[in-house]
């Protein structure tokens, strides 16, 4: 009895395990889900899926507009609203400190309600009066920066 126990046991965990397989084939980008605005009948939260190369290619007035952000802030980076700090420290993925201190890189902080625990916060650097997406963060809503 203990015997065919564990066989089904072990015919279980390989077909749990063929599954995940096969989701994370599926599944090739991990989409993140953008609350959109409160739906004024029900007050219900329509979900929408959003990537980050979704981001890349739409306009960030498309974006702000089919996506409400929970703030959109423009800024100088390297001056006093522009500072990096820990919140930003990807930015320096991007620019040189030669970059930052010439306070000529104005950039775009726009963070959504990605789900119930985090935020999607996306950084944009104006170029020849666009904004181009440099860096994203998804963090949890209870961080203290």
């Amino acid at each position: 009895m203990k015997k065919s126990g564990f066989v089904i046991l072990f015919i279980l965990l390989l077909s749990s395990c063929n599954k995940i397989k096969i989701m994370e084939e599926n599944n090739h980008e991990n989409p993140i889900i953008v609350n959109k605005a409160l739906n004024d009948s029900d007050n219900d939260a329509i979900k929408k899926l959003i990537h980050f190369n979704h981001i890349k290619k739409a306009s960030i007035d498309c974006l702000i507009k089919k996506y409400p952000p929970l703030w959109d802030k423009t800024f100088i980076l390297g001056k006093k609203d522009g500072f990096i700090t820990e919140f930003r420290a990807g930015l320096f993925k991007f620019f040189t400190q030669k970059q930052i201190k010439s306070r000529d890189i104005k950039i775009r902080e726009v963070t959504w309600a990605s789900n119930k625990e985090e935020n999607l916060t996306v950084w944009f650097e104006e170029k020849d009066d666009k904004w181009i997406p440099v860096e994203h963060s998804i963090w949890n809503k209870r961080a203290v920066f």
